[in-house]
């Protein structure tokens, strides 16, 4: 038992995935160059063959997948960044006033001023958001409207948007 115990402390002392590295170098693949059909029928042989063709178009497909949705990802960043740059001023004077950050319902009474038109937000009004209750009743719908799991589907200058709508209303909640 104390062997067990000393076993399983010095494992857990390892790095996370730092035993993974030295194991995943020694992996080897399996190998398509080298078919041996040396003494099989020239059925077998010729299935054989057909497999290992197989096999390598997939692998050529899903190479060429990966490299495709990478694309697309890198493509979505460059324009993420061509957005930040246009819309980070709007958003920096939309949630901070003086280097500060605003308060919640600071930001809730002016969201409308930062939405885009078809976000169907209907402005609150400061007065209104005197009361706790409401206040966290306007949260809710405001990162209903805005919460990142909800844009997917938007332009990415509206996505950017809401991506940083939703964090400036989340700091602003914690406070």
């Amino acid at each position: 038992p104390k062997q067990g115990a000393a076993t399983n402390k010095s494992t857990a002392s390892a790095p996370p995935g730092g035993n993974a590295t030295a194991s995943k170098s020694k992996l080897k693949g399996v190998s398509l160059d080298k078919v041996d059909v040396a003494g099989k029928s020239a059925n077998v042989a010729n299935a054989v063959q057909n497999r290992v063709n197989e096999m390598k178009s997939q692998q050529a497909k899903a190479l060429n997948e990966i490299r495709e949705r990478e694309a697309a990802k890198a493509v979505a960043e460059d324009e993420e960044d061509v957005v930040r740059k246009q819309l980070e001023p709007k958003i920096k004077a939309w949630s901070e006033e003086h280097g500060k950050k605003k308060q919640l319902r600071a930001l809730l009474a002016s969201l409308h001023t930062v939405l885009w038109p078809e976000a169907k937000w209907k402005p609150i009004g400061l007065g209104d958001l005197l009361d706790d209750r409401k206040v966290r009743i306007a949260f809710m719908k405001a990162s209903r409207v805005v919460h990142p799991d909800k844009t997917l589907r938007l332009p990415p200058d509206q996505r950017f948007l809401a991506k940083r709508i939703f964090d400036a209303l989340s700091q602003a909640n914690i406070k």
